[in-house]
């Protein structure tokens, strides 16, 4: 009887672990029921591009500690372009584009001479000729230059406020991408130094002709290449080439910090400076 008894136990012992078995499989179906749909969730949210991905065409630029352009022995030819001149203006505000130009890059080219590391060259016969920017690159080229900046001034409709500093360098794709980029860098940081507000990503910006004719500006994390040409300044010279938007013609403020006599020996200055950190010369102070 006792016998009996213990197998009864036993039997009732069996079902009632079959029975707590058995109630635990809906937990273990629910639960992974729910870890699928986390993570079905988590791939609809990352294709419908709610998380940030990172795509060919917006690819940041390499930090400038990690290049250095090869810069060989000095002398270095250095090419002053002063945009526009001649019979052509260029912007009109407080002043016109042509006379800040044309100050600047005279207040430069005498520091270069002064300094035996550098040789400074012109895109042109004279401030007041007339040149187009492909024959003021041919001119240039005709001197061999290891560098070339090209002075400009911007420009706001009436009523508007836009002032500050943004330079354009050969764009992505060209061969002397990096170096310019490198340059543009060197003056964003110059001007920065000196008070001008940096337009764009840090002053440094790509500028692109598109088939309408019309202007396509572009932050430099976006380094696509594009088959578009950009400033033809920088597109037809055989050297590394920077276009500089030196301060705003028309905003007053702008104009007595980097567009007066006073203000283009200061951006001269500016200028040489990030020439000589360039190639790695000491400025003549």
């Amino acid at each position: 009887m006792a016998k009996n008894n213990a197998c009864r136990r036993l039997r009732r012992g069996g079902k009632h672990s079959r029975r707590t078995s058995q109630g635990f499989r809906p937990v273990l179906r629910w639960g992974a029921l729910l870890v699928w749909i986390a993570l079905l969730g988590w791939f609809c949210i990352w294709a419908l591009g709610l998380f940030p991905q990172r795509t060919l065409e917006k690819q940041e630029q390499p930090a400038r500690e990690e290049f250095r352009p090869e810069v060989g022995e000095p002398p270095y030819i250095i090419a002053v372009d002063a945009g526009h001149g001649g019979t052509d203006p260029g912007a009109i505000g407080i002043v016109e584009e042509r006379q800040m130009t044309a100050q600047t890059a005279e207040a430069l080219c005498a520091l270069l001479e002064k300094d035996p590391s550098y040789i400074p060259v012109h895109t042109r016969d004279g401030y007041d000729v007339t040149a187009k920017p492909s024959e003021r690159a041919e001119y240039a080229n005709r001197q061999t230059p290891d560098l070339l900046l090209s002075i400009h001034g911007n420009s706001a409709p009436e009523g508007s406020e836009a002032s500050g500093f943004e330079c354009y360098p050969a764009v992505p794709g060209r061969t002397w991408h990096q170096e310019s980029y490198f340059f543009a860098q060197l003056l964003a940081e110059g001007m920065s130094a000196a008070g001008a507000s940096l337009r764009g990503s840090g002053g440094v910006r790509y500028i692109y002709y598109l088939e309408n004719g019309e202007k396509k500006i572009v932050e430099t994390n976006y380094a696509a290449i594009r088959e578009e040409r950009s400033f033809t300044i920088l597109e037809d010279v055989t050297c590394p080439a920077v276009l500089a938007e030196q301060c705003f013609v028309t905003n007053e403020s702008d104009v007595e910090r980097f567009g007066t006599e006073e203000g283009c020996q200061r951006a001269a200055q500016i200028y040489y400076e990030s020439i000589c950190r360039y190639f790695g010369t000491q400025a003549i102070l």
